[in-house]
């Protein structure tokens, strides 16, 4: 066998030769002939021909045709598979064949000229890359098979094939009705025929459907010997599917615990240039849409034409058999929200990938692709198995607790709370789809959402809580605020009659449990309540906090001074417990502007909130604004209680630099009684843990002991108020 291997980081420029035998214009592996691309080089062929009758390995490298040539001269043959890791056709005129067989893994650009694919053409899809199409500037001729690849997990899809001018579906992601290791999947349904292409299965299930504008609900697939794709006309001609995968078309898959790794396949005409999708002129409606290239676009570069910015997709790795995620970019800055916050899922819509989107307003609508459209983002969490703040948003999920004591990320929901927002139901409102297993939403007017949008929060505000199709099992809601402070927030648990404050500087995660009690699955049974704290109007204009030589200087200006006595500066390190750090006197006189300092010589590590308490001759209290600001790191460490004295049977551990993980905590009396023991788990070892005591706290002198997920000991003396 004669070998020839290129050099890395190289450029080969074939013109005549580099051959293991000669030819005119032609570049020609023999038989035990093997041609090894080391590394990422390029390997250009100008004006010739490439004849794989021996083995090729492109590595991480790109073929290049160039020139200007036509199929008589450039083109690919040989008796052998030639599978290219990126192949480019940059020709000033003329085309390239494929005469044979040819794979690409990664990257196929034709940015000039014309590629004839001759049916010859896959593009492939593993557990490691899908290969994608560039921007296509000149033309793609022919068929092509586009591959996608789907992980081992039972689940639903959102799906298409990229293609127009297609097989069936039964010729493709049916694989013709022939059981081949790893190769496409069944498509069930009750009464299945030869004459309409449905497998049968144990359980006569509906397997695949599609989206009906008409009804907003999704239809079953009754025949899979209809064109996977609906149109021939080369623009937005592809259909979306909702499916469910097992694996492949092994009969083993049937059975509800048993799944593999399947790669399905589409043949058609590839559609390249713009492509029009007509979306439902019905207010509010929802439209399903496939993504048209064979390659991840980015949805916030698509025209929308009366289309809210939003868009849902399902992802199968969340819950038992998927979920629904929902994301949308209401401010258009290109930042999109998900309502589902585990969920891998990002603005690019994959190749293969389909989705949901709604119309704004009544009258014509559009989603409009283009070339440029095209993202060179491949997310491969998507379809592989699973291994930034809004200000003023709570994120809710629910996740499921396994027997083995890890987590199942089975849904989520957020809130965003703007005065630009309304309180009234209107399409800054995402609705909730319901999915198959557990489902959580925000419920307002009999009305489900997954993300609810709406004005400043105000004191006793409260997002209602819907959860459903729960089953009986252990779960947990984790409830994440952003940029909240100068509010209580409180979840309650109406079946156990409990309330829980919510750590506003970090995740509050609550343990639930569904019984054989039906009160325990009343899908009303959890609500969160806004506490609001009474802010003084416009008498101070302007309050800040400045780090200073690691002390925190508090300034704050005030006009039209009248009947004051003094101010009390109050310190938190969360944002809602609060104490009396220090007071400053009434500086009397006649000035219409005075101005208030005061220091704090000991913040602790971390972020400090400051607020400034205000009294009156007529024995009234109100407060300013609250200001926050951080100190610098301290890189040795440490373990702090703040504030100290504790109000409320509320410990708030501080943690700074201190290792991530599973803190246990036991609070002893004086006397040595136990008073608490549990544990807390801390994703980043900065913050705060939030101890609840549940029986409350007399006045007196406690210690409470730490151990670290590292198993070092700290113990902390804390006083009850």
């Amino acid at each position: 066998m004669k070998t020839i291997y290129t050099p890395k980081k190289s450029t080969l420029l074939i013109c005549l030769l580099l051959t293991t035998v000669l030819h005119a214009q032609q570049i020609t592996i023999n038989q035990r002939s093997h041609i090894v691309m080391n590394g990422n080089v390029s390997l250009v062929i100008n004006n010739a021909a490439f004849k794989n009758n021996g083995n090729f390995t492109a590595g991480t490298g790109t073929v290049a045709f160039s020139g200007n040539n036509d199929t008589a001269t450039s083109y690919v043959d040989g008796s052998n598979n030639t599978v290219f890791y990126n192949l480019t056709i940059s020709k000033n005129a003329g085309a390239i064949a494929l005469k044979s067989d040819a794979d690409i893994k990664n990257i196929l650009s034709v940015s000039s000229g014309t590629l004839y694919t001759d049916s010859n053409l896959t593009l492939k899809s593993d557990a490691a890359i899908t290969a994608r199409v560039a921007p296509v500037a000149g033309s793609i001729s022919g068929k092509v098979k586009v591959e996608r690849y789907i992980p081992a997990r039972r689940a639903w899809r959102m799906l298409t094939a990229p293609v127009t001018s297609s097989a069936t579906i039964f010729n493709t992601w049916q694989n013709s009705g022939i059981y081949q290791a790893g190769i496409n999947t069944f498509v069930t349904g009750p009464n299945p025929t030869g004459d309409n292409g449905l497998d049968a299965s144990p359980q006569n299930n509906i397997s695949m459907k599609t989206w009906n504008a008409a009804t907003q609900q999704f239809s079953n697939v009754t025949n899979t010997k209809v064109a996977i794709s609906s149109g021939t006309n080369g623009s937005a001609d592809n259909t979306g599917y909702y499916i469910f995968v097992r694996g492949d078309r092994n009969s083993n898959n049937f059975n509800t615990t048993t799944c593999n790794a399947t790669t399905l396949s589409s043949t058609g005409k590839l559609q390249t240039g713009t492509q029009t999708f007509p979306v439902s002129a019905v207010s509010g409606a929802y439209t399903m849409i496939g993504n048209p290239y064979a390659s991840p676009v980015d949805f916030s570069s698509l025209t929308r034409n009366n289309l809210v910015n939003r868009f849902y997709v399902w992802d199968p790795s969340l819950n038992i058999l998927g979920g629904y995620v929902m994301l949308d970019d209401l401010s258009n800055t290109g930042t999109y929200t998900k309502s589902v916050s585990a969920s891998s899922m990002t603005k690019e819509i994959q190749s293969g990938q389909a989705f949901l989107v709604q119309s704004k307003n009544a009258g014509a609508a559009s989603l409009v692709f283009n070339e440029a459209s095209k993202s060179t983002y491949n997310n491969t969490q998507m379809f592989r198995p699973v291994s930034g703040g809004v200000p003023q948003s709570i994120r809710v999920n629910l996740n499921i607790v396994n027997d083995d004591s890890t987590l199942t990320v089975a849904d989520g929901i957020f809130a965003e709370f703007s005065n630009s927002f309304s309180s009234g139901l209107d399409q800054d409102d995402a609705l909730k789809f319901t999915n198959i297993n557990e489902n959580i939403a925000f419920l307002r007017n009999g009305t489900t959402m997954a993300a609810e949008r709406r004005a400043t929060v105000e004191s006793n505000d409260t997002l209602f809580i819907k959860l459903w199709k729960t089953a009986q099992k252990n779960y947990e809601l984790e409830i994440v605020p952003t940029d909240f402070y100068a509010v209580n927030i409180v979840l309650q648990d109406l079946y156990l009659n409990q309330n829980l404050r919510i750590n506003l500087l970090g995740a509050t995660k609550l343990s639930f449990a569904v019984d054989a009690n039906p009160a325990s699955a009343d899908v009303n049974r959890f609500r969160i309540i806004f506490k609001k704290y009474n802010v003084l109007p416009v008498t101070v204009t302007a309050v800040k906090a400045s780090l200073q030589n690691n002390k925190i200087a508090v300034e704050w200006k005030v006009e039209n001074e009248l009947n004051i006595v003094k101010y009390e500066v109050e310190k938190s390190v969360n944002g809602s417990d609060f104490s009396t750090a220090g007071v400053v006197e009434v500086l009397y006189g006649s000035n219409a502007y005075n101005t208030y300092n005061w220091l704090d010589v000991t913040p602790a590590q971390g972020t400090n909130f400051y607020r400034i308490k205000i009294y009156d001759r007529n024995g009234d209290t109100k407060y300013t604004t609250i200001v926050k600001t951080k100190t610098t790191n301290n890189t040795s460490g440490t373990i702090s209680i703040y504030p100290n004295p504790v109000k409320e049977s509320i410990i708030n551990v501080l943690l700074n630099n201190q290792p991530k993980g599973q803190y246990h905590l036991k609070l002893i009396s004086i006397s040595g009684q136990l008073m608490y023991t549990g544990s807390l788990v801390s994703e980043t070892g900065n913050g705060i843990l939030v101890v609840n005591i549940p029986a409350r706290l007399t006045p007196g002198t406690y210690q409470l002991e730490v151990i670290t997920p590292e198993g070092k000991r700290d113990t902390q003396k804390v006083i009850a108020e």
